[in-house]
């Protein structure tokens, strides 16, 4: 799926946006709104951000699967409990920066506290995002290289 919204996230590459949709998830300003919408299609950012609701579900059954895996493997109950939580969490906050972001491209909401919501939605989502995969690479190699107990 990071593949797929790479490539259809190409033409939000321009010589105002490097990163592409990101700008959008971290611009704090309407001039910054502004700057990106010159050079952006509508559809183009529509799309984007409607396969980035499909992202979310894949990454976050991807979370939660390794989690649950390394619950069972490993002798972390609580900590693999907290951070599927993080990941649902990371979750919600993605939606809910995406459902504002279509709104703000709508004209629905005022861009100037909307776009702090965004900005605050997409730090909080990365961040626990990022917690949780490196719980999951820390981890998983561990869990991999355990060797199964023998009861003779």
């Amino acid at each position: 799926m990071i593949f797929i919204m790479r490539w259809q996230g190409q033409s939000l590459i321009t010589p105002s946006s490097s990163i592409g949709i990101l700008d959008l998830e971290f611009a704090k300003s309407t001039a910054r709104l502004n700057q990106l919408l010159l050079f952006w299609n509508y559809n183009d950012i529509a799309l984007n951000i409607y396969l980035d609701f499909v992202l979310i579900a894949a990454y976050t059954w991807f979370f939660i699967s390794s989690c649950v895996y390394l619950k069972h493997k490993l002798p972390l109950v609580n900590w693999s409990d907290r951070f599927i939580s993080m990941a649902v969490a990371a979750a919600l906050f993605d939606v809910c920066e995406n459902l504002v972001m279509l709104f703000i491209i709508n004209g629905r909401f005022n861009p100037s506290f909307s776009l702090q919501v965004v900005f605050y939605c997409a730090l909080a989502k990365f961040i626990l995002a990022g917690l949780v995969l490196l719980y999951i690479l820390i981890m998983l190699p561990i869990a991999i290289l355990k060797r199964p107990k023998w009861d003779l």
